[in-house]
Formats: C-alpha cells, structure tokens, sequence
C-alpha cells in the first residue's frame, strides 16, 4: 500500500501552483503507521486538485513535538500541513512540558480527516473473561494488570487514565517508544493489555494472539460485532474522539485555508480513497476549519481535567 501510494505522487507544474512552493504533509511518525498512510494515499489526490506539488515529510521525535515545531516556524502560507493527532496538538497543549511554541495557539484546523476508534485488547497473560472483570480484579488488587502504550502522554496512556478514574481501577502503566516493541511483549506476555487504534491490533486479533474484550465508546464495530463497548458495560468517560486532521501555522490567511480545506474534502469523498481507509478502520469526517476547532476546544478541554484530575506529567 505505501508503495503504491508513495509511487503514483505527481508532480505537477509550479507553474500552475496556486501557491508558492510545494504542499508539505508532516508527518510526526515513522512510515508504515495509519497517519503516514493516510498522508501518502491523500497525497497524489490533493496534487491533482491543487495543481501543485504535494510531499509527504516524516519528522518524528519527542511524541511529534518536532513535527509540530516545524510546522510553526514555517511560513504562514499553507504550505506546511501538519497531518496531527491529539498527542501534537491537544494533549501537548495539556501537559506541562518545554515546548517553545503554544500548539493551541500556533496551528490552526485546517481539515477534520478521519476519526479512528479504539478497542482493548488482552494478551496471553490475561485470563478475565472481560474488562469488567479486569477492573474488578485492579481494584482488589492495584497495579496487578499492566498496559502497555507507546508513551507517556499518549492517547493510549490519557484513555487509560479516565478508565482508572472513572471505575476506581489501578491499571499499571508501561510506557514504550512506539507500538512496535509494545506489541511484541503484549504478544509474549510480558505485558498484560492494550488500548490502541482497532488499525495497530487487528492483524493481531486476526491472527487471535490477542483477545479483543471492548471498544471504546458506545457504537459497536462491524469488524467486531461481538464485542462490546464502554458504554454498554456501564463505564463512562470513554467516548472520546480520537482524530487524525491538518493543522497548519496560524496567520496562515483565511482563503488559503479555506482553498486547501475545499481541495482536502473533495479528496476525502473520492470511493477509491474510502475503499483504501475502510481496511485500515479510519472513518472519513471532512470536518472543515469551525467544526474541526470546535472539536479541538472540546478535545484540549477533556485532556486538561484529565492531567489536573490524575496529576499526570510526562516524568
């Protein structure tokens, strides 16, 4: 897929560019995760549209703080698009750290591209039928169940924390650097559970080393009609939106975005590129700037009681 994607990018005429220079999509992670791919599928589509180069850059490091960073210290013209999710933006804005810009300052919405659902999953190590029965069992007997997320601060690690808060569970916090090695001790053992992206532990579940045990929120995925959500086991808090969108520097002129918003949404409607999304469960939004800030108020708002809720800090 990645191949396909990143081969058929065009290069069209600058000729003909509504703006100056190419269209830069920065990506705060590795090639092969669900915002590069997204990213790379969009790309070719969006040059098309746009007449103008668009590039897919990866710039990872500091939980996408670098990403982000660079992004706001590129011109304000729109032509550095930060492909983010609530980690650079919204969660960041959240927790104290040494951040030499203010995320929710410096970008501004751009385009709500997809929202991508989460579900718990149990590794070999787990023998509760559920998760009622995982909390159940934290709560008798704190810190007994690990998780394991791809770092402090990140949305696996900010979800489980309502969890705790919300049902009086103990969960244990295991922290890694990214999913890869996270799954590989989930899968060994190591490591009790997860809560990540249905896209990071499907091919998982399918090959049934993991155990899928609930959704988060309260709709019931068709990959996984079996299993139930938070909101029908009674746990509340859980329903939270987990995004992928653009964000770009602010000052960025108000037709520019607008312009790039139109040309984004179009891409998001074409049938070839939602047949590519629906394998990898990202559901389509193409919320425009107002919605998508909207969403990034109310985002950055449930983030901030969380961290004051849990004392949390990235140390």
């Amino acid at each position: 897929m990645l191949a396909a994607a990143s081969a058929c990018l065009p290069m069209a005429a600058l000729a003909q560019a509504g703006g100056p220079g190419p269209i830069r999509l920065v990506v705060p992670f590795a090639a092969g995760g669900s915002v590069d791919v997204l990213a790379r599928l969009m790309a070719p589509h969006l040059s098309e549209r746009l007449h103008q180069d668009v590039v897919v850059e990866n710039r990872t490091g500091a939980a996408g703080a670098i990403a982000a960073e660079n992004v706001v210290q590129s011109p304000a013209n729109g032509t550095s698009l930060l492909v983010a999710s609530g980690g650079q933006v919204t969660i960041a804005a959240a927790l104290p750290q040494n951040l030499s810009f203010d995320p929710m300052r410096d970008l501004v919405p751009v385009t709500h591209l997809v929202d991508t659902p989460y579900i718990f999953s149990a590794g070999p190590s787990l023998r509760q039928p559920g998760l009622l029965e995982m909390i159940a069992d934290t709560k008798a007997r704190p810190d007994s169940i690990t998780y394991a997320s791809p770092g402090a601060g990140s949305v696996t690690h900010l979800m489980m924390e309502i969890l705790n808060q919300e049902t009086g569970a103990r969960f244990l916090h295991v922290p890694y650097r990214g999913t890869g090695q996270a799954m590989a001790d989930l899968m060994s053992g190591r490591v009790d559970m997860t809560l990540g992206s249905v896209a990071s532990v499907k091919p998982a579940l399918d090959r049934r080393e993991l155990r899928a045990v609930a959704t988060a929120g309260h709709v019931r995925l068709a990959q996984f009609p079996d299993v139930p959500t938070t909101s029908e086991l009674g746990i509340p808090g859980m329903d939270v939106r987990v995004w992928i969108g653009l964000v770009t520097r602010a000052g960025t002129p108000a037709p520019t975005i607008a312009r790039i918003d139109e040309a984004v949404r179009a891409v998001m409607a074409l049938p070839e590129l939602r047949a590519r999304l629906e394998p990898l469960i990202l559901i389509p939004v193409s919320d425009g700037p107002a919605a998508f800030g909207v969403t990034l108020a109310e985002d950055a708002a449930r983030w901030k009681r969380v961290v004051a809720r849990g004392n949390i800090t990235l140390n």
